[in-house]
């Protein structure tokens, strides 16, 4: 499953004209006697030399495959940020802890929900048909 959620995202990246280029940082499997373990982090060229850097953790059992921590950065090209999605747990306070998002500025943050790179991939993708 790990593996296969992998490719779909290699596979997104490649169809879309937007990711101007993807550079693997690190990709990761761990097997253990009950459980795979997925780490991966990709930065992507975006047009006009915006970035998107994924980093994301996904543990698989026989029971589930579950995305157990995250950070989708998305930065303009004066590297400004548009939009980050994490649950590092860092804001207790927020409804949903600890996911949540920083929108348009770093102290900007706001609840959110659990997202997966292709959740994330799928709202870049809108932003750049639209514009």
């Amino acid at each position: 499953m790990t593996e296969g959620y992998f490719q779909e995202i290699v596979a997104f990246l490649g169809s879309r004209t937007w990711a101007v280029s993807a550079e693997l940082i690190r990709h990761n499997v761990l097997e253990t006697d009950e459980e795979k373990i997925l780490v991966y982090r990709i930065k992507i060229t975006l047009p006009g030399g915006g970035l998107l850097e994924m980093r994301e953790r996904i543990v698989e059992s026989e029971e589930h495959c579950k995305t157990t921590t995250y950070s989708f950065r998305w930065q303009n090209r004066d590297r400004t940020l548009v939009k980050r999605w994490d649950n590092a747990p860092h804001h207790p306070e927020l409804d949903n802890f600890p996911h949540y998002i920083h929108a348009d500025d770093e102290s900007d943050v706001i609840p959110g929900e659990s997202v997966n790179a292709l959740e994330v991939l799928a709202e870049v993708d809108r932003y750049f048909r639209q514009h």
